[in-house]
């Protein structure tokens, strides 16, 4: 849930973003499916921040062959052979992965894919996190309601410093 400024910094080095990304995992989740899941993560909204076409199957594909089966099997089927009855909604990797792709990726908008998925129950507040980063990447800050940016504290600070982030970027 805390991986998408990695995103925003290395949107254009991959390698970098590899990187921190397994680097940033490994300080709480040393497991492969966390490390690899924030890698997947990253590389996803690196994506939807580069317009690709596909950023999903790009992460996807980019994943080194020692990736967990389970994390590649609960991603890969998102967004179109799976529904909201088969999504998990716990704080695991995978299920947390599942589910906010899934709500990231069939949402009409930033608004509803989070909605969506902190309606969805369980561990709320990590899936809403992870799939608004990846809604955000997808549909664009301006998507998001001016009632909820309103109610920001220190949104000022908040731009500047994802402006700041993303001019990291080369």
């Amino acid at each position: 849930m805390r991986c998408a400024p990695i995103a925003v910094a290395y949107t254009h080095d991959l390698d970098e973003l590899t990187t921190a990304s397994r680097t940033s995992s490994k300080l709480t989740h040393y497991d492969p499916r966390c490390v690899y899941g924030c890698e997947l993560l990253n590389r996803t909204i690196a994506g939807y921040l580069r317009d690709d076409p596909r950023p999903l199957e790009d992460a996807l594909s980019a994943l080194p062959e020692e990736t967990p089966d389970e994390l590649i099997a609960a991603v890969e089927p998102v967004p179109d052979e799976i529904g909201p009855e088969t999504l998990s909604p716990t704080g695991y990797v995978v299920d947390t992965l599942q589910a906010a792709t899934y709500h990231a990726l069939t949402a009409d908008d930033a608004e509803a894919a989070i909605v969506n998925a902190v309606n969805g129950g369980g561990d709320a507040d990590t899936i809403g996190a992870v799939a608004g980063a990846i809604a955000g990447a997808r549909f664009g800050a301006s998507d998001l309601p001016d009632r909820w940016i309103d109610e920001l504290d220190r949104g000022d600070d908040l731009r500047r410093l994802g402006r700041e982030l993303a001019d990291l970027d080369p």
